[in-house]
């Protein structure tokens, strides 16, 4: 096994990125148990319009929170490396000022205008989901800024903790209120309700863990208000590229797909099968890459305060190896068996849309692989302080992104591909100019990049020629496909899985020792 050394899980990255790719299994074990029902609760056509509220949720959330999470997580953990213990309580208390604030100011306007918003998108009876973000948004403040304070000590077990619990009521809530509240047509109101009690739980378990496990030294937020503003404004911001360009995704395709030539009601469904079908599926080996990020960016931080040069180097190309070992065989292994995939877990939401199911998913395994780099170094520019080139390239990548669903939805032969394709060009962008910016920090060794690629390449043809050649049960056909699809890949990469074992411990072994 990988991590079964002692050593190996006393860094500080592999522990803590292996605590939240657990976790982030389970949690989208439970996502995807909750949006295949509910998805045949509401139908597809429920599901678009489920996936349009939660793209403008996500990005309000982001605002107030993302940038937030991420300032607390680096400067938390920089205050650690130096000894400067007693801002961490003033760095707590400004963020729940800012966080709680704006969201009560965002949230108000999203309760107020409710209807204009969603007549706008093209789902007017759906006005009502809108209020609840005015208290999703108050209880995302307060998650984002425990979970920065205690990511900052590089522990992520309260984090995965209030992460599956979130998952689970909302599993169980969200699903017993969709279907309650379904026969009034009023589906996602119920999920939406769902969510919003299973914030709170997950509110609750964070404010009971840092009032009995966390002591804070006294501090006056006075003097942390300068370092915290200058990182949250941009890292907000850069945060909230993403998000918005989906909510922009969200307000725009439907007129857009109108243009050519297909109807309101069948643009929400393809909308509905990228973002809420095939996105759901395709999203989850991004589990790994923004798992990693997260434990990456407080132990660069540490390290960077420190000045630790190599430190930073070794830990980013041993994070950066185990992250393409692991991401690229499950992109394409749900690549390569989608076709036996979507009919098994979606039956009736996937009729008459296979082929562009299919299509959707080849395209956005790339941009899927391209996101998780970006991820990857998104978080080592904001570890080492750039937060203002961070948000310059994601706005980059960002407009990018929006220009081509405006100017390519509307073609006819590219409809609702213009998604998937434009999110690959925001990657590309974000990723080109990253690596301008990071320079030599950023070294992955050949073997250890070509090998991973190669053996999933051999495992996606292995698995598509196996598939149209036997005549199994779907069920049956699948689970022999991840089965031979497994072992193919771990056959190809014992070298490579060997080599990472022999450097990563060398490289700690020797680093130990030199402490020592």
């Amino acid at each position: 096994m990988l991590f079964s050394h002692p050593n190996l899980m006393k860094n500080g990255v592999g522990r803590g990125a292996i605590v939240l790719i657990v976790s982030g299994f389970i949690c989208k074990l439970f996502g995807a148990m909750f949006r295949l029902p509910l998805t045949n609760i509401i139908g597809i056509d429920g599901i678009g319009a489920f996936q349009m509220v939660m793209s403008l949720y996500s990005l309000m959330l982001v605002l107030t929170t993302g940038g937030v999470t991420t300032s607390l997580s680096k400067l938390v953990s920089q205050s650690r490396a130096r000894g400067e213990n007693g801002k961490i309580r003033g760095y707590l208390r400004i963020s729940l000022y800012f966080s709680v604030g704006l969201s009560l100011v965002i949230g108000g306007v999203f309760f107020i205008f409710a209807r204009s918003i969603a007549s706008t998108q093209g789902i007017g009876a759906n006005y009502i989901s809108y209020r609840l973000i005015l208290p999703l948004l108050i209880l995302g403040s307060l998650i984002g800024c425990m979970r920065g304070v205690i990511q900052g000590y590089e522990n992520m077990i309260p984090t995965a903790i209030s992460q599956i619990l979130e998952q689970i009521i909302k599993f169980a809530f969200g699903l017993l209120f969709a279907m309650l509240l379904g026969s009034r047509g009023m589906g996602v109101f119920g999920a939406f309700i769902g969510i919003t009690l299973s914030e709170i739980l997950a509110g609750g378990y964070l404010i009971l863990y840092m009032l009995t496990k966390m002591k804070l030294s006294k501090y006056d937020s006075s003097f942390v208000i300068k370092p915290f503003f200058t990182a949250v404004v941009p890292l907000s911001l850069a945060g909230g590229v993403l998000p918005l360009t989906h909510a922009i995704d969200s307000l725009v395709i439907v007129g857009r797909l109108a243009i050519a030539g297909i109807g309101a009601e069948v643009a929400t469904s393809l909308y509905g099968l990228q973002t809420g079908v095939v996105g759901a599926i395709l999203n989850f080996p991004l589990i790994i890459s923004l798992s990693v990020a997260m434990a990456l960016l407080p132990k660069i931080s540490f390290l960077s305060g420190k000045g630790d040069l190599e430190g930073q180097k070794s830990t980013i190309s041993t994070s950066f190896s185990l992250l393409w070992l692991f991401l690229l065989p499950l992109v394409f292994g749900i690549m390569a068996v989608s076709p036996l995939l979507y009919p098994i877990i979606y039956p009736s939401a996937i009729k008459g849309y296979l082929s562009q199911a299919i299509s959707l998913t080849m395209i956005g395994g790339v941009s899927i692989i391209l996101s998780a780099i970006m991820q990857f170094l998104l978080s080592i520019l904001q570890a080492k302080g750039y937060y203002t080139y961070s948000f310059i390239v994601t706005f980059v990548g960002g407009l990018a992104k929006v220009l081509i669903v405006i100017f390519t939805a509307f073609l006819p032969e590219v409809n609702i591909f213009a998604l998937p394709l434009s999110n690959i060009v925001l990657a590309l962008i974000v990723c080109i100019l990253s690596m301008i910016k990071l320079g030599g920090l950023v070294k992955v060794g050949a073997f250890e990049f070509f090998t991973p690629l190669l053996a999933s390449l051999v495992m996606f043809m292995v698995v598509w020629i196996f598939i149209r050649t036997l005549e199994l049960s779907s069920i049956v056909m699948l689970l022999l496909s991840v089965i031979l699809g497994g072992i193919t890949y771990i056959l190809l990469c014992l070298p490579i899985i060997k080599s990472l074992i022999t450097v990563y411990l060398g490289k700690h072994l020797k680093r130990e020792e030199k402490n020592e």
